[in-house]
């Protein structure tokens, strides 16, 4: 189901903006190439396609159902699909466990006893599946990346599921399955988590989860799947409202928080809270080479090496002082005062020459023994004050993106001479309209540094944050990369 021949979409596909039509035309977008199989009673044709009355009208080969049709019509939808031997079918109906009333427990318990007859579904109540090697994409993302990753997600929200369709790219990592499970009637969190721990395209994994079944089962997968490959868990619900939100949209129990955070801690899976910091751990996991806590700080500005050298120690990060020798052969790029070459070293400007940075960045990694480098960055000095007090008095300024363009050049060289990280904070506090170009400019190069394994961040906050939470991991999953 999960990389079908043909896929058949039952629901009003003839009517636009219904699931089954979106579903059909996300489809056709994404560039799905297998075959397409609208069916709906009213026959007729779609997007050029023929309409089927029913699924025994169809003659290829269908491994994936999409349904879209009102929840009372699910259960004949997926014994006509179980009939004729259907792989698997993503319902996106709601109108089950999730209502809380009885009727819509009741149809819930329908689909799965379905399901144990020989057919998998996914849902009710979710997005689907986007799975770049398989073609197919969850609603409404037709525009998706189409190149796989090795980073897969599973969801109990379709919106995170979609959310996180998006990030991906910018974060510079492909995913190799993202599935929106809803209610999870029968491919639940605990089956889900079971098969990514053997799926070979698959070498991280996040989720976004609401509560689990079979605590006990979920804690023996868990810790199965963390012994092969880093887990990062946002467990949403845990709070008396967010619990209660979590019963109205999946029927789902939330759970206690201090339990949760034990059978975590126990599995070695990575907590964190948000798709921000999802995200940027994963991103982290994706493109640093090893894990490690000891952290060099190269920027401008006194605040920036105090404020993060806080966040650092309640993170539980070292920044080793550097040893007299390298600051003393710091002080030749530095002659200037209102600088520190301690650790943090703190250039005083915001923007120095390329020739120096690389030369600071040099020492720091050969020298020092630290696990990873952290190089802050201000986009608005770079690309709009500098350049505006250098034209008032007539000399050139090198454009940001090209400094950004040489120093990825410099980065990309002395990190593999030196086998350490280097991650980027490129901070961009311009925020006129003129100055939208400079946003432009760092998504951009945002994505060709991570191209090269440097994975780039807004904050020194979110950046550290990452680093922590990516150190916290074995390291095993750094060699299984899914590719």
């Amino acid at each position: 189901m999960f990389h079908p021949r043909g896929v058949a979409v039952f629901g009003a596909v003839h009517e636009p903006a219904k699931f089954g039509h979106m579903m059909l035309q996300t489809l056709i977008r994404y560039g799905y190439s297998g075959r397409l199989y609208p069916v709906h009673a009213q026959g007729g044709e779609v997007y050029g396609l023929r309409v089927y009355h029913g699924l025994g009208e169809v003659e290829g080969p269908v491994d994936l159902a999409c349904v879209c049709v009102p929840a009372s019509g699910v259960p004949g939808v997926l014994r006509e699909c179980l009939a004729r031997g259907v792989a698997g079918a993503q319902v996106l109906t709601s109108g089950f466990s999730e209502t809380g009333d009885a009727e819509g427990m009741a149809l819930q318990r329908e689909l799965a006893e379905i399901a144990s007859r020989g057919i998998r579904v996914l849902g009710p109540n979710c997005f689907g599946a986007y799975i770049p090697r398989g073609g197919i994409t969850l609603l409404p993302g037709f525009d998706f990346a189409k190149d796989a990753g090795p980073v897969a997600l599973i969801s109990q929200s379709g919106g995170v599921a979609t959310d996180f369709g998006h990030e991906a790219r910018m974060a510079g990592f492909g995913v190799s399955k993202v599935l929106s499970f809803g209610n999870g009637c029968d491919l639940d969190a605990v089956e889900l988590l079971d098969y990514l721990t053997e799926d070979s395209e698959t070498g991280y994994v996040g989720a976004y989860l609401e509560g689990v079944k079979d605590g006990s089962r979920f804690r023996s997968v868990l810790g199965r799947l963390t012994r092969k490959k880093p887990v990062v868990i946002w467990k949403g619900g845990l709070t008396p409202l967010g619990g209660r939100a979590a019963m109205s949209h999946t029927g789902s129990l939330g759970g206690e928080s201090h339990v949760w955070d034990g059978v975590l801690a126990q599995t070695g899976a990575i907590p964190v809270q948000g798709l921000e910091e999802l995200v940027d751990t994963l991103t982290a996991l994706v493109h640093r080479r090893r894990p490690g806590r000891r952290i060099a700080l190269v920027g401008g500005g006194g605040a920036i090496g105090v404020f993060s050298s806080d966040l650092a120690h309640c993170w539980g990060l070292e920044i080793p002082t550097f040893t007299l020798e390298t600051q003393q052969r710091l002080r030749r790029w530095l002659t200037t005062p209102g600088n520190s070459v301690a650790n943090p070293l703190d250039t005083g400007t915001p923007v120095l020459p390329l020739d120096a940075l690389a030369s600071l960045i040099d020492e720091v990694l050969v020298r020092e023994p630290v696990d990873v480098l952290v190089l802050i960055l201000h986009l608005h000095p770079l690309g709009v004050v500098l350049p505006e007090f250098m034209e008032m008095d007539g000399l050139p300024f090198p454009p940001m993106e090209a400094y950004l363009d040489q120093l990825l050049e410099v980065v990309d060289r002395l990190k593999g001479a030196t086998g350490k990280d280097v991650v980027l904070v490129m901070e961009n506090r311009a925020n006129r309209v003129q100055d939208l170009d400079i946003e432009g400019i760092y998504r951009s190069m945002r994505l060709r540094f991570q191209g090269r394994g440097i994975p780039v961040f807004p904050t020194t906050a979110r950046a550290l944050r990452a680093i922590r939470n990516a150190s916290s991991t074995s390291g095993i999953g750094q060699l299984n990369t899914g590719q």
